[in-house]
């Protein structure tokens, strides 16, 4: 495929993994501090063990889970809630709803998230499996299998058109690379897949994940966190028996707890105990871009994400997930923010407007999974499908957890569809969803239909030009 494999050699990042080696539940460290040629590096168990660390190093990217898939999501489906502020052009694309297939960051994901592929394709190969240990083969194997599949089911969304349930679905997805490439000579054009074929490997790996990973795994996949990427895509496929079977999975566990406070589930130096799924930071770790785009505080973020008063106003007025904290000062840090919302200090960009305190801090943790999704996964999936009726609470219980939480006036009738929705996009905001929940539920965004061909992203000009069997989406002329 001539993609990023196919003009790169193949390298497989190598970060620090000592105290991987030694324990899975240490913290891991997200700077990869050298590469060895694949060829080398994986004739050991521990050489293979420290490559799989590296793919988490990889996922952690800006161009991928570290801060893109959230940023486009976001700014694709905002309208009067958040504004963009700032000067970066490839964002303001986004934001108008108006992506070229030049834009920087959208060829850096396709080619990061096809690294990451290609590290996972190596370590799935079976002779590469066989040098493990006997007891390391499910881990390498399950890790490798969930990575692969959560990109495949996000890569997907983002550049192929709506999942639509009943349907075929064989509008184009993306290439499905399913071995490793490690030389230039080794790789050939591939077309792109079908959406529905995307969906099925997605599941397939995810699924295989789920049933060899053990249940807790330390700071890396595991089969409750596969599970819940299930639950997403399950939701998005409007399976609702599956998804509401595979987040109750998770929450029935009782391997997690919802924090004291919405606060509490985010700027944490350490996984939370909220946390189903979260990239590891550090103060060696590269700068959060999710806060430089979202923060505005003393050293931290350019602001240029800016929350508008009509969402604080979405929010009932005891409900913490709303709250603005307006005495800010000059030097504030996220440690002095105690609200959800606050009057911006920082000096580049937003001095003075909203900013969501989700992303605070560059060096603490980014939490990708919350055990908040699920209950909410699992209250949509049941008022969706009556008959489904999974785990001990009706869907007005679930919500209501989320609510209690949050001290918001917790629902006394039964919820309704509208009333749902608008929990999800209250409790989840700025966190990478929005784009992708009003596609399934079929609402127009920013005037444009749910399917509409420029709320996906273009198959990047450079790809393009070295695949002729890659297909552009139709809304992107080669002018755009």
């Amino acid at each position: 495929m001539k993609n990023i494999t196919s003009k790169y050699k193949f390298w497989i990042l190598i970060v620090p993994v000592l105290a991987m080696l030694a324990s899975c539940t240490e913290k891991l460290e997200i700077k990869p501090k050298q590469s060895i040629n694949a060829d080398l590096a994986l004739t050991t168990s521990d050489n293979i063990k420290a490559a799989m660390v590296g793919a988490y190093s990889q996922a952690s990217n800006d161009g991928i889970f570290g801060s893109y898939f959230n940023e486009y999501s976001e700014l694709y489906a905002a309208t009067n809630d958040m504004r963009f502020m700032g000067t970066y052009q490839q964002p303001r694309e986004f934001y108008n709803k108006e992506a070229t297939t030049t834009n920087s960051y959208v060829e850096t994901t396709w080619i990061q998230a096809y690294e990451l592929i290609n590290t996972c394709n190596t370590l799935l190969q079976d002779e590469v499996l066989a040098v493990l240990d006997e007891g390391d083969i499910d881990i390498v194997k399950g890790e490798a299998l969930f990575l692969r599949g959560w990109i495949i089911f996000e890569m997907t969304r983002l550049f192929g058109l709506p999942y639509e349930p009943g349907q075929p679905n064989n509008q184009p997805g993306i290439p499905l690379v399913l071995t490793p490439t490690s030389v230039v000579s080794d790789a050939v054009p591939v077309a792109r897949n079908t959406v529905e074929q995307c969906y099925t490997q997605a599941e397939d790996d995810l699924t295989m994940a789920r049933d060899l990973l053990p249940a807790m795994n330390g700071v890396y996949g595991s089969s409750l966190s596969a599970s819940a990427v299930l639950a997403r895509l399950y939701l998005q496929m409007g399976n609702y028996p599956l998804a509401a079977a595979e987040a109750s999975r998770v929450i029935e566990s009782g391997n997690f707890a919802l924090a004291a406070t919405p606060m509490k589930a985010f700027n944490n130096p350490e996984n939370s105990v909220e946390d189903i799924f979260a990239i590891q930071k550090n103060i060696n770790s590269s700068i959060g871009w999710l806060t430089v785009m979202y923060g505005s505080l003393a050293g931290a973020g350019r602001g240029d994400y800016e929350i508008q008063q009509v969402f604080l106003d979405r929010f009932d007025p005891s409900d913490l997930r709303g709250a603005l904290q307006e005495d800010t000062q000059d030097g504030y840090t996220i440690d002095d923010i105690t609200m959800m919302y606050y009057i911006g200090v920082g000096t580049i960009l937003n001095y003075g407007g909203i900013n969501t305190a989700k992303w605070g801090d560059y060096y603490r943790n980014i939490p990708l999974i919350r055990l908040a999704e699920m209950y909410l996964i699992r209250a949509e999936a049941n008022f969706e499908d009556p008959g489904t009726d999974i785990g001990p609470n009706t869907p007005t219980e679930d919500i209501n957890v989320i609510r209690v939480r949050a001290h918001a006036p917790h629902y006394t009738g039964d919820v309704t569809r509208e009333q749902i929705r608008e929990e999800r996009y209250l409790e989840l905001c700025w966190e990478g969803h929005r784009l992708h929940d009003l596609k399934r539920w079929k609402q127009n965004i920013g005037g444009f239909a749910y399917n509409a061909g420029n709320l996906i992203l273009p198959i990047p000009f450079r790809e393009m030009e070295v695949n002729d069997l890659l297909e552009q989406n139709p809304w992107y002329s080669a002018g755009k």
